[in-house]
């Protein structure tokens, strides 16, 4: 079994459709997964849904689709910093105008977790971490291994699960335990790891083995950033897919 991995598109649709193309050459997926955030940031939310609908057969509810189609979405936006509540409210309201229904009806009902059997395994699709659905979840920086810390949660999830795969924090990692995996497949739409190439991850799952492998794509930052300008969002989150910050 074959399974692709992509999550925080974040209406960046060039980059959604830069990863689909380089998809299309891994050969036939079993299941393609996104874990969430299709939506919030850049200026093309009903695009990026419409192919995620068309696309993936599993999709995960990330925070920003759930402020923006919740009931009370004032006191929801006070968690997100300005950048963001100017893109959640422009995303709203795009939402919302007539012929989008389906749309926003879709991010409205997506659920928090999947969880997926092959055989005797079980895998856990969320886009925060298995504690917590909107957990930030990050390895340090400086290098590829966690923090103690960090160790105790990633063993104490893998003796429950053989396979979890988050997102949210738009960094790529990846940690294995005795053939059990947690895996962040990095961010489509916006990568933080100081690489400006949309991420994404396939898994290869095996009667005896997983194996994981991390893709990274270019795609045309300009017409992400044009279609930004045109719509009058603010132009710093031009400048931080750049430098994939």
């Amino acid at each position: 079994m074959k399974i692709a991995i992509i999550s925080d598109i974040h209406g960046n649709l060039e980059a959604l459709n830069s990863v689909f193309k380089d998809l299309r050459k891994r050969g036939t997926m079993d299941h393609v997964v996104c874990l969430g955030d299709i939506v919030g940031y850049y200026a093309n939310p009903i695009e990026c849904i419409n192919k995620v609908k068309n696309r993936c057969d599993i999709v995960i509810q990330g925070n920003h689709d759930s402020a923006i189609t919740a009931v009370n979405f004032e006191k929801r936006i006070k968690w997100f910093n300005k950048t963001a509540v100017r893109s959640l409210k422009w995303t709203r309201n795009v939402l919302l105008k007539e012929g989008n229904e389906e749309q926003f009806r879709f991010l409205k009902r997506l659920r928090t977790k999947k969880v997926l059997y092959f055989n005797e395994n079980e895998f856990l699709f969320v886009h925060g971490t298995p504690d917590k659905k909107w957990e930030y979840f990050l390895f340090p920086y400086w290098n590829n291994e966690p923090l103690d810390e960090q160790k105790v949660r990633l063993d104490g999830w893998l003796d429950v699960w053989n396979f979890i795969a988050i997102g949210h924090s738009h960094w790529a990692f990846q940690y294995e335990h005795n053939n059990r995996y947690v895996v962040n497949p990095g961010s489509v739409g916006q990568p933080r790891d100081e690489n400006p190439d949309a991420s994404y991850s396939i898994v290869k799952v095996s009667e005896t083995q997983l194996k994981v492998q991390n893709f990274r794509v270019k795609y045309e930052i300009e017409k992400t950033c044009d279609a930004l300008k045109a719509a009058d969002l603010d132009e710093s989150l031009c400048a931080r897919l750049f430098l994939g910050q």
